[in-house]
């Protein structure tokens, strides 16, 4: 129970104010009231002290528990605000109030202020955000697609499905939408349907362009009985490849830019990388705790990461799936997926309403803002390093690639579901619950279309 002196302490002070929380005044009277009985000159559990800054930086057995920054790189930020695998702290008891968390995360995010006057330390540098859109590997040649399909589907429902998937292709002006047995393609040039794409197996949770546009990768399958993908060409609209053969429905998948592998991932907790040749089985992964909601191979194929809903997030070579390293720090489940064209970030949509960039090398969170109300659903990168969100709170917004708020796009029918930018990041493309994707202009924010799943 906090204690009455801490209460008024709480109350009275502004902790997230232009003056960062500092040690002596915020941070230690709650230590001592909830951690020092364990962890003091002593009487040092797990070899921690922490009764003063530079014994908190040290850390314990494990390393430093403290590094200025975002507040989810701290490993005793992590313990009393019982995220990811850190033992929980204080042991055996509640978490701790969000009042005091809020003054942890302001001390450590304000750079761990000794006292008032004394000098906040600096954050680990942050990443190089400039990307030259030259480098990315444009085609030579324009893409050529399918410009008319069949609506092949004879039985439909009567009410459009809440639109899950979504997709640009990133080099030609066509989007596909998913929805119940089939994904619809769309013209952008001509502003005309071009038709149907057949997904037998059932709903389409998952559609992907192949790095080079010239495939799409549609996957799904039927909940709690079967889940599969197939491989469709872009210039004939024809079914090239089926493969997986998973007991639930897919939720996740991607295929590897040089379309050797394709991963799978759902409620079977296991993530599932095939090899397209012949659709054989090349390993599997184990790690997930969870129904697997995200999976992506990182833009030069070396790496996939992988989300899912109870916020495990790992990376690991794509070549063999071994020695998963889980990034710490994910709140409330991970939502979707996203590398940045570069391959230098990743971005992470979360459950507490937060976008995420991750640093894949250091194996930690570069930066993190709050992006949507009641959870950030989707995100998505632009050539450029720009950045789109979606969430619950029904609207879709554009950031600099610093995530910095440029704009935001409101009245979607309650939660943006996915988000796309055109294949020249001009528009700005988002699903929501009736079923229907609105499409508008970057630069002016104008609505310019809407697609539907049907």
């Amino acid at each position: 129970m906090v204690r009455p002196l801490i209460a008024a302490l709480l109350l009275a002070t502004p902790l997230l104010a232009a003056d960062a929380p500092n040690f002596e005044d915020h941070v230690l009277p709650l230590l001592r009231d909830h951690c020092v009985s364990c962890h003091r000159p002593g009487k040092t559990r797990a070899g921690l002290d922490l009764t003063n800054v530079a014994a908190i930086e040290k850390g314990g057995s494990s390393g430093a528990s403290v590094v200025p920054g975002v507040a989810e790189n701290s490993p005793l930020y992590r313990a009393i605000a019982h995220i990811g695998k850190e033992e929980a702290m204080p042991p055996d008891k509640d978490r701790l109030s969000d009042p005091i968390l809020k003054v942890f995360k302001g001390w450590i995010e304000g750079g761990l202020k000794p006292t008032a006057s004394g000098l906040a330390k600096k954050a680990s540098a942050v990443l190089d955000i400039a990307i030259d859109p030259a480098t990315l590997g444009a085609p030579k040649e324009p893409i050529v697609y399918v410009k008319e399909l069949p609506s092949t589907l004879s039985e439909r429902k009567g009410r459009a499905l809440p639109v899950s998937a979504l997709a640009t292709n990133p080099w030609a002006p066509v989007v596909a939408v998913g929805g119940h047995r089939e994904a619809v393609l769309h013209d952008l040039e001509s502003g005309k349907r071009i038709g149907s794409l057949p997904f037998a197996p059932g709903d389409v949770r998952v559609l992907r362009f192949s790095r080079n546009g010239k495939l799409v990768l549609m996957a799904g399958g039927k909940e709690t009985a079967s889940g599969k993908a197939v491989l469709v060409d872009v210039t004939t609209g024809k079914v090239i490849a089926t493969i997986g053969d998973d007991f639930d429905v897919v939720l996740a998948a991607d295929l590897s830019p040089d379309q050797s592998l394709l991963a799978l991932g759902g409620p079977e907790k296991l993530v599932r990388v095939y090899r397209v040749a012949d659709g054989s089985l090349a390993y599997t992964v184990k790690k997930h705790t969870d129904f697997i909601t995200s999976i992506e191979f990182s833009p030069d194929g070396k790496s996939i990461a992988s989300g899912d809903r109870a916020s495990g997030l790992y990376i690991y070579p794509a070549a063999s799936g071994t020695s998963p390293a889980l990034i710490e720090g994910v709140v409330d489940g991970v939502h979707q997926l996203a590398w940045r064209p570069d391959g230098k970030v990743l971005g992470v949509a979360s459950g507490d309403g937060s976008a995420l960039i991750v640093d894949p090398e250091k194996r930690n969170i570069a930066s993190k803002w709050d992006a949507h109300k009641r959870g950030c659903l989707s995100l998505a990168f632009a050539k450029d390093g720009r950045i789109l969100t979606g969430g619950h709170d029904g609207t879709t917004r554009l950031w600099k690639a610093d995530g910095t708020k440029v704009s935001e796009n409101v009245g979607y029918a309650g939660s943006t579901f996915r988000v796309a930018f055109n294949h020249n990041d001009s528009e700005a493309f988002a699903s929501d619950w009736s079923g229907q994707v609105r499409g508008w202009k970057l630069d002016d924010g104008s609505e310019v279309r809407r697609l539907s799943s049907q």
